[in-house]
């Protein structure tokens, strides 16, 4: 399950030649393990599942789970837009030995209240591990958080991870939910309300290349020194609007080959960022003196 506190989203890496580089997807690992990952998260926006099939999608899954040992749990996207292939791909997720499973909501063909249901259950209950419901109604076009309550109450659902920066959705999901119902942060501008709400868990965008910033915001918080977290929170704004200037993982994965991380290239229809905004990464980075860990 993700634990409390930070998560962290691998990249993957492509070559030159549109492979999958795993000595760079190994390097990250022992990064972000080192500087305090509570989980590794494969898929979503940053690992470019979206572009890649169902045997380098199990490929990246075996090859993480191998090298992260049981140090810290592994969790997969392998929802889809296709109920039979998101139950398939779990399966074989499942086999590689991730620890728990995150579905997105459907896409283009959104369903009504019944369809989206049953997705999700049928995914959860053939495949028996822990699932986590994306919900980012902006790239979905369905807003997930409308049906969590009886989302909720379907084993083996146990969270949601919001993409959203607006408290307002943060406190309509935990009215609806029980107290053992995770709810995830994955907006790094919902951190510190979110966490006024109660929220624990977050996967933070900008924790690739600054983990121990996100974590101190964290930390302060549950230590009870809101001030310090507070002020954490507010001296990062430009961060989060230097890295929001395009769709994730462009802005990241531009500011890591930045700082050497060689993370490669993206996959069609991804592509290189804007020169004008990869200008205010290159000075962001300048400017707050950010070094490759």
């Amino acid at each position: 399950m993700i634990s409390k506190g930070l998560s962290i989203n691998l990249l993957t890496p492509f070559t030159e030649t549109n492979e999958i580089d795993f000595e760079s997807i190994e390097r990250q690992i022992e990064v972000y393990i080192a500087n305090g990952a509570k989980s590794l998260i494969l898929g979503r926006p940053f690992g470019e599942f979206l572009t890649m099939n169902d045997d380098e999608i199990i490929d990246v899954a075996e090859f993480v789970v191998k090298k992260v040992d049981k140090r810290v749990p592994v969790i997969a996207q392998t929802g889809f837009n296709d109920t039979i292939r998101s139950i398939k791909l779990s399966l074989r997720v499942k086999n590689a030995g991730v620890d728990a499973l995150i579905l997105l909501a459907p896409y283009y063909s959104l369903g009504n209240e019944s369809g989206i249901l049953n997705h999700f259950k049928s995914i959860a209950t053939a495949v028996g591990l822990p699932c986590y419901i994306e919900n980012d109604s902006e790239k979905t076009g369905v807003d997930i958080s409308e049906h969590i309550a009886l989302l909720s109450e379907i084993k083996n659902i146990v969270g949601i991870i919001e993409n959203t920066d607006d408290t307002r959705k943060y406190i309509s999901i935990i009215s609806k939910v029980s107290n053992n119902f995770q709810i995830v942060c994955a907006n790094d501008r919902a951190i510190f309300p979110a966490l006024s709400l109660g929220v624990k868990s977050f996967i933070s965008p900008i924790s690739n290349i600054c983990p121990s910033d996100i974590s101190e915001i964290i930390d302060f918080y549950e230590k009870s020194d809101i001030e310090k977290s507070r002020n954490k929170f507010l001296s990062m704004l430009e961060y989060f609007d230097v890295f929001s200037q395009e769709v994730q993982p462009v802005p990241i994965k531009t500011a890591m080959n930045m700082l050497g991380y060689d993370v490669g290239d993206f996959r069609l229809p991804l592509s290189g960022m804007n020169t004008d905004y990869a200008a205010r990464v290159a000075t962001l980075i300048m400017d707050q003196n950010i070094r490759k860990l």
